[in-house]
């Protein structure tokens, strides 16, 4: 990109962030991310690079008025949501969370909230990135007969990916008893040992608690709970609950929704769930923002795909914009 655009963007974005502050009140996005690699990316997926995220996280802080997600929430409670006001959450709990994007965070004054799919902390992965190494970790140059599907090549790089991919969608959508045992017999189709150590550790959680970031659960195997019967959706939220409370030692008040999205992932049981349970918000990957009409177990998040940043900076103003993705 040449500096004649850049600096075009830049004088843009400044113009529409100032027409759309006006209006933007009362109306909070609330951003959400996975994976922040230093260095050599570690896969496919939602994975962006230490630099980027750094560039954006500083320009969120200049440009738009960052809260916690518990900050935001009272001022929710109180309708007096600030103009431009941007949340920042990450999902999963992978280890990045904390060698790489807390020490972000917490060197600009951003507390962000961090849902943990609690599974990992002791099995050191979860249910994907078993699927994942298994792939790139055998010496054998094919899957056959596996779950009905076509035999597929993995003796290359792209031939590995594309697999991988294909495998996992089918996995996604399967109950946990089925999906754990389909990945069982891909282990041992492929006899390869898929151990790995890239979750955070209860030290870890402790230590980002310390350091201001919220703690929030996201299930304990990470299921679509839709395809899980009452009784082991709720012992997913539950546990999930119980075991990262055990590790800060104060209540968990937070839920996000695995995948996310209402009726496809989620519903009004689960909703009820949360509310028995005594959390004090749910927040789901629907598109919009948090407003002082929003239902507070079900709130949208949404974050621009850009990679420059003042493009990015420019779909976050449009955002504000936008009517909430409402589903009910």
């Amino acid at each position: 990109m040449n500096n004649l655009t850049t600096r075009v963007e830049r004088c843009f974005f400044k113009l529409y962030r100032r027409v759309i502050g006006s209006s933007a009140r009362n109306r909070a996005t609330i951003l959400n991310f996975h994976r922040v690699f230093d260095g050599v990316n570690i896969g496919v997926g939602d994975f962006i690079s230490r630099d980027e995220f750094v560039l954006k996280m500083e320009f969120i802080k200049k440009y738009f008025t960052v809260l916690s997600l518990p900050e935001a929430l009272e001022c929710y409670r109180e309708k007096n949501i600030p103009s431009l006001a941007v949340i920042i959450t990450i999902d999963d709990g992978y280890q990045d969370s904390y060698s790489v994007i807390t020490p972000i965070l917490e060197s600009l004054g951003i507390q962000g909230a961090f849902f943990i799919a609690t599974e990992g902390i002791d099995n050191g992965l979860l249910w994907n990135d078993k699927i994942r190494n298994a792939i790139h970790r055998t010496e054998k140059l094919e899957v056959k007969n596996f779950l009905g599907l076509p035999c597929q090549e993995i003796n290359t790089l792209s031939n590995k990916q594309s697999a991988q991919k294909s495998i996992h969608n089918l996995c996604k959508y399967m109950t946990l008893e089925s999906r754990e045992n389909a990945i069982d017999e891909l282990i041992e189709l492929l006899d390869v040992d898929v151990s790995d150590d890239m979750f955070l550790t209860a030290a870890n959680i402790l230590e980002m608690h310390n350091a201001g970031m919220t703690i929030g659960a996201h299930t304990h195997k990470h299921p679509i709970l839709n395809l899980e019967t009452n009784e082991n959706a709720y012992l997913e939220i539950s546990q999930s609950k119980d075991i990262l409370e055990g590790i800060i030692e104060t209540s968990v008040d937070y839920f996000a929704y695995p995948n996310g999205k209402y009726n496809e992932d989620f519903n009004q049981s689960h909703i009820l769930m949360l509310k028995e349970l005594g959390f004090k918000a749910g927040l789901t990957t629907n598109w919009g923002s948090l407003h002082v009409d929003s239902d507070l177990y079900a709130i949208p998040r949404y974050t621009p795909w850009d990679r420059d940043v003042f493009r990015f900076g420019i779909r976050l103003c449009h955002h504000f914009r936008k009517k909430a993705d409402y589903w009910r």
